[in-house]
């Protein structure tokens, strides 16, 4: 009389997941990499897509004016009249470029803060809210670099009074900057790729509740700092150009 066949050699039907696939692939979804360099690629283009579509609104605007001045001193205008009218134009003519370099600007920091944020909001979402300052900025330092740029801020110092200084002895979209126009050039196009970094840092400090204004300089390219000053709530901005704190203390990044 042969033996039943043991349930460890027994053949089972697959058993099929409650869950359908479709769950699954939302609870692990498959990472999408992206080229590294791609950024440097991509920032010039949006620079110059964001110039283009600030220098049209802005000749526009003035065309608008001129118009609108035109239509006031009416048919009779004198020759006087006329000849300050034309050097108005000339003075608009010249201010131009840096209304347009100001209008840049101005966009890059409203993408920048509405990035910042939300970035800043995907990555607490499953951990406990950030209490202190010191503990904002050292996840800025560590997470929010480490997610944007793969690399996390070499050194942060603070004075323990709401000043804290950032330190990126690479930055890496400053390291594709080098031309043969010089330095000078050089850290005049750091400064505008600037704009970004500086605004997503903003715009995160904000989405975590913690107000603060954000300066970003670089004096030898790739290196960069940005310096953060805490607002106290109900009190004004302090100017940007204040300086660094004097003989700041070192803050360590892993503690």
């Amino acid at each position: 009389m042969s033996r039943p066949p043991s349930s460890s050699t027994t053949p089972h039907a697959p058993i099929a997941p409650i869950a359908p696939p479709a769950v699954h692939a939302l609870a692990a979804p498959v990472p999408a990499l992206v080229d590294a360099a791609l950024p440097a690629y991509l920032v010039p283009a949006a620079l110059k897509a964001l110039t283009d579509s600030a220098s049209y609104a802005v000749h526009r605007r003035l065309e608008a004016e001129r118009e609108a001045e035109g239509s006031a001193e009416g048919a009779f205008a004198t020759e006087a009249a006329a000849a300050a009218k034309g050097k108005g134009k000339s003075a608009a003519a010249d201010a131009v470029p840096g209304i347009v370099e100001e209008a840049v600007a101005t966009r890059m920091e409203r993408i920048g803060f509405m990035v910042g944020g939300f970035i800043a909001e995907k990555l607490t979402a499953a951990r406990a809210p950030i209490a202190s300052h010191l503990d904002i900025i050292k996840f800025i330092c560590k997470d929010l670099f480490l997610h944007v740029y793969g690399k996390q801020i070499d050194n942060l110092r603070t004075n323990h009074r709401g000043v804290f200084v950032l330190q990126s002895h690479a930055f890496p979209p400053l390291g594709a900057l080098s031309s043969f126009r010089g330095a000078a050039a050089d850290l005049e196009a750091a400064r505008v790729h600037l704009v970004f970094p500086q605004a997503l840092i903003q715009g995160a400090l904000a989405r975590l509740g913690m107000v603060a204004t954000v300066t970003a300089e670089s004096a030898q390219l790739p290196q960069c700092t940005f310096q953060i000053r805490t607002v106290k709530s109900g009190g004004s901005h302090p100017p940007p150009s204040a300086g660094i704190p004097p003989t700041p203390t070192r803050a360590s990044l892993g503690a």
